[in-house]
């Protein structure tokens, strides 16, 4: 980045020496429109570098693919067409597949997210074995490309309405919000739950997993709805991984200033990974109330951690597309390199699966 820093300065000088030595001319006036339209790339790159994704550090090549799946949906303000919802699943796989011998890795982004969002961590998951399917959620992903090639973006109202969320302030509509958000999200798990269990997940991928060896996972919103699922089908789940995500579906009344959640203990093993932006406001915000009573028990399948020197959106790839950007979104959390945040990240989730999905 101070590269492109250097270079930026370097030709608004020149933009500058330009338009005041040159004398008025159709060539000043098209060798000024070019030398804008270089510090707008410039500018662009600067904003955007997209930073190299560390590498895979596992023994398999990696492939990916994408697949879509189709089902009637309760929403059919999200309907893709007619009464069906499209979901649009992106695939990271090792090559030479082998019959029912690879776990499986089901991700679910955040809110404005995509399919792509976590790749680091996937491609090394798909180095060492795992089948990865990272799902797009239409109009809740800031782009999903549907089977015919529309792109379908993400819901202005859905937007507005996530930006706009009153958290504490009234954790009654926050309360139905997450409910709202949620249901879409768990619908499309569902689907591909239950194709996988149901051998319906079209080939070559269906008959290679290992049953037996589920693994759900998410971001933010994604994750809440993963928890929700994990507490709903434990017995077709292994184990869980969730990047900051609140126990949406723990959520069973309200009292007061607070929620109350259930106090069954979470059936599953699982890794809660935290950033800057939340760990050390857990026990504040009453949307995370079970998150922080779950950091105190001493359960060793509850495994929670905390990232230090990124904040939310440093917990996704974003940051490699526009670390700039990332920090802005955050708050100025993001102070760590992206590769290296990423890469402790993985390592979290690579000992996480080791201990509970060996």
């Amino acid at each position: 980045m101070v590269f492109w820093i250097l270079i930026l300065v370097l030709w608004v000088g020149v933009l500058v020496f330009t338009g005041k030595r040159m004398a008025r001319s159709r060539t000043r006036t098209f060798l000024v429109g070019l030398e804008v339209l270089v510090a707008f790339y410039l500018v662009f790159r600067l904003a955007f570098p997209f930073l190299t994704m560390p590498q895979p550090r596992g023994k398999s090549q990696v492939k990916k693919d994408r697949i879509y799946l189709s089902h009637p949906t309760a929403y059919p303000d999200l309907a893709t067409q007619g009464a069906e919802r499209e979901v649009p699943i992106q695939v990271y796989y090792p090559e030479n597949l082998r019959p029912g011998a690879h776990p499986l890795f089901i991700f679910s982004h955040g809110a404005f997210g995509v399919g792509t969002s976590n790749e680091t961590l996937f491609f090394d998951l798909a180095s060492r074995g795992y089948l990865v399917l990272s799902l797009d959620h239409p109009h809740h992903s800031f782009s999903s490309r549907l089977s015919s090639g529309e792109r379908v973006f993400v819901d202005p109202d859905f937007f507005k309405a996530v930006v706009a969320s009153p958290g504490a302030k009234d954790l009654e509509k926050t309360w139905s919000q997450l409910r709202e958000w949620t249901g879409p999200r768990i619908e499309d798990l569902n689907l591909v739950l239950d194709r996988v269990l149901d051998d319906q997940l079209e080939p070559p991928y269906g008959d290679k997993i290992d049953k037996k060896r589920i693994i759900l996972a998410g971001h933010s919103l994604g994750g809440g709805a993963a928890l929700a699922l994990g507490r709903d089908r434990p017995q077709d789940i292994q184990a869980l991984v969730v990047l900051e995500a609140p126990f949406v579906g723990d959520m069973v009344g309200l009292e007061g200033d607070h929620y109350v959640f259930l106090e069954d203990p979470y059936p599953r093993p699982l890794l809660h990974i935290y950033s800057d932006s939340l760990w050390e406001r857990l026990g504040t915000l009453p949307t995370y109330g079970q998150n922080a009573r779950i950091l105190k028990t001493q359960d060793p399948r509850l495994v929670s951690v905390h990232i230090d020197g990124v904040g939310h959106l440093g917990l996704t790839d974003l940051s490699l597309v526009s670390p700039l950007l990332t920090k802005l979104m955050d708050g100025g959390l993001d102070k760590k390199r992206p590769q290296e945040a990423l890469e402790e990240i993985n390592d979290q989730v690579l000992d996480f699966l080791e201990a509970w999905n060996p």
